[in-house]
């Protein structure tokens, strides 16, 4: 199966019957995603200023909290069985671990190691996997980003 065809296929409507968010209106969910995406990113954005006083606890939890709520967000938009499959769908699976491996490495580096300098690369390394990762669900994102890479 190609990524058009999977994309096109992740945008299908929805089930309401798999929904578990099912009673919600598309306004209410617009605005519960903006808002769990607000949290995640001053969650992030708490995370980098943690890491950057030395307090790795600090920075591995909120980073993690920040990558949960982005997850989380789009739960409420899809609902959460929805969410896993695309998730963990044939074409995007490796991406979907790559992240969530991330996730638990620089968790285990800033706890085990704390070194700065690992956590900043782990840090990078988990947002490049949120890139791949998001970028499975946009048309020809992936090839366009190597293509831009490699500069074809």
């Amino acid at each position: 199966m190609s990524a058009v065809e999977i994309n096109e296929a992740a945008t299908a409507p929805l089930n309401d019957n798999d929904q578990f968010f099912k009673d919600l209106t598309w306004t209410q969910r617009i605005q519960g995603f903006c808002v769990l995406m607000s949290l995640a990113l001053f969650s992030t954005l708490m995370s980098w200023f943690a890491l950057g006083m030395g307090s790795y606890w600090k920075y591995s939890m909120l980073s993690s909290l920040g990558s949960f709520l982005s997850m989380l967000s789009t739960v409420i938009l899809m609902g959460p069985s929805a969410q896993l499959a695309y998730m963990f769908d044939e074409y995007r699976f490796n991406a979907t671990v790559l992240y969530i491996g991330s996730m638990f490495f620089a968790f285990f580096v800033a706890v085990i190691f704390k070194s700065v300098l690992l956590c900043f690369l782990c840090g990078v390394l988990q947002y490049s996997a949120l890139v791949w990762y998001s970028l499975s669900y946009v048309p020809y994102g992936r090839e366009t980003l190597v293509n831009i890479v490699l500069r074809r």
